[in-house]
């Protein structure tokens, strides 16, 4: 098959920031896994002018659109609207669509459907540009963007222990726009990859190592800054050393979640465990990274599937 690999053109913006930049490992690899699968890969950068990038990609007769979009022009919602305007041209895409993607990247509506839906969420708020969390009362509690994703926003200073400091990180952080304030659980983090109706094996991020008096917290150091204390001290686990109960339960959870957005061809599901060792679902991810070393690409390997597999497996799904 003739395949398009939909990017977002990082390259021609000198500005662009790590985990924007961060697509570019995946674009090459699944470029390689496509044409050694005997696809033939067509390379097409998403820029901000839609008519530009929407006319090349309906002039290159593909049949298939191999989505690795995650924003356009540094704006993270981009990344639905990409997906909307294939969808527009009638194409078929691999992963999942504009509407689940729109979905996913505001925390604050996908934690509404999930707690409707009975899956356990920490305890949260959605605080807006100006407004101030007065009624919360839940300490420690972690300030994330609501319409963000790759850890953006998230630093050591979001994780705060009290009112002052929450006032403090409000503040700071209202240049994203809407924040959520979630009840910080700190016990395990699980992620559960999905691939079709696949389960691939749990992983766990590891803490260890990290320095005294570090939050255990994937924040945008610890997945972008490679070699910072905070990305040596994460380390991925998988698969996870787990009860077979644990294990069950987070499946179980993940699925629901990923039910409930209506994600479709693969997807990442993390989890944390609170003091009482009860999981709560943290982020429901469609379209994960798909680097070779990003953690979807660990799981499939643990599995017993290379690289390659899974790209193909991938492909398989968005043209059955």
């Amino acid at each position: 098959m003739r395949i398009a690999i939909l990017h977002d053109d990082v390259a021609s913006r000198d500005g662009a920031t790590l985990d924007e930049r961060g697509v570019l490992e995946a674009v090459e690899a699944v470029h390689l896994a496509l044409r050694d699968l005997g696809h033939e890969p067509v390379r097409i950068p998403v820029g901000e002018r839609p008519g530009e990038w929407t006319a090349i990609l309906a002039e290159a007769s593909v049949d298939l659109v191999f989505n690795l979009c995650e924003g356009v022009g540094g704006r993270s919602d981009g990344e639905a609207r990409a997906a909307a305007l294939v969808e527009l041209l009638g194409l078929p895409m691999t992963g999942s669509g504009s509407e689940t993607l729109a979905l996913a990247r505001r925390k604050d509506r996908v934690n509404a459907i999930l707690a409707a839906e009975g899956v356990r969420v920490p305890a949260w708020a959605r605080v807006l540009p100006g407004e101030r969390a007065s009624a919360w009362d839940r300490f420690p509690a972690i300030v994330k963007p609501a319409g963000e994703d790759a850890s953006v926003g998230i630093t050591q200073a979001s994780i705060v222990r009290d009112d002052a400091e929450l006032r403090a990180v409000l503040a700071e952080a209202a240049r994203y726009g809407a924040l959520v304030v979630q009840e910080f659980v700190g016990g395990r983090e699980l992620n559960v990859g999905i691939v079709g109706d696949r389960v691939l094996p749990v992983a766990e991020i590891d803490f260890g190592g990290l320095p005294d008096g570090v939050w255990p917290v994937v924040s945008y150091r610890a997945k972008w800054e490679a070699g910072s204390d905070e990305d040596l001290g994460t380390r991925p686990v998988c698969p996870a050393p787990l009860d077979p109960a644990v294990r069950e339960e987070a499946i179980r959870l993940a699925m629901a979640a990923w039910r409930a957005v209506e994600g479709r061809g693969y997807g990442r599901v993390d989890l944390r465990a609170d003091a009482e060792g009860r999981l709560h679902v943290l982020e429901v991810n469609p379209n994960p990274d798909l680097a070779p070393s990003a953690g979807l690409s660990r799981m499939a390997a643990a599995e017993g599937w290379g690289y390659i597999d899974l790209i193909d497996r991938i492909v398989r799904e968005a043209t059955a």
